[in-house]
């Protein structure tokens, strides 16, 4: 049975896959509840059974769901069905700024410094909560049809007090 006609835990309805990252795929949804749109990161077969990627991908959704900001996906839900591991986040309409930038590049500089701008103020906020983003690139930042920048995939962000306790660790010279 093709993985878009599956239902997650008898709530979330996938529709079709629209990205595919290293450790996960991710799918357009119909969240059967609360009838809306949303977006479902699942964690791919070959790294279900790792303790290791499945540990980093519960470390996603939970840094994530901490955070709420206009410029950062809002995470709505965690869960496992079976074997598999998924994250319910918003659904954003729009084309990742990779994209953006190879379609229509090289951007105008008001455009640019207005993603910029919204870019920073979405990381700025992980950082005032305590959570380095740690993978800022195009790629994991989603552009509205209305310019409006998201910021996306926290799958190796770090709390500031784990690198905190690396830097405490580190040998002095």
């Amino acid at each position: 049975m093709p993985m878009e006609s599956q239902l997650l835990n008898n709530r979330y309805k996938l529709l079709a896959q629209i990205a595919a990252g290293g450790m996960a795929l991710v799918y357009k949804a119909q969240d059967t509840m609360l009838n809306r749109i949303v977006a479902v990161k699942i964690l791919r077969e070959s790294y279900a059974q790792d303790p290791a990627f499945q540990k980093r991908f519960t470390r996603e959704a939970q840094s994530a769901a901490n955070l709420s900001h206009p410029n950062i996906v809002t995470v709505y839900d965690f869960g496992r069905d079976g074997d598999r591991q998924y994250i319910v986040m918003e659904y954003i309409e729009g084309r990742d700024l990779k994209s953006v930038i190879r379609s229509e590049g090289p951007l105008p500089l008001a455009r640019a410094l207005d993603i910029a701008i919204q870019v920073c103020a979405g990381v700025g906020t992980a950082h005032r909560a305590g959570v380095v983003h740690c993978d800022v690139k195009p790629q994991n930042v989603i552009i509205t049809a209305d310019g409006h920048a998201k910021v996306t995939d926290f799958g190796i962000a770090r709390a500031f007090s784990a690198i905190g306790q690396m830097v405490d660790r580190a040998p002095v010279r």
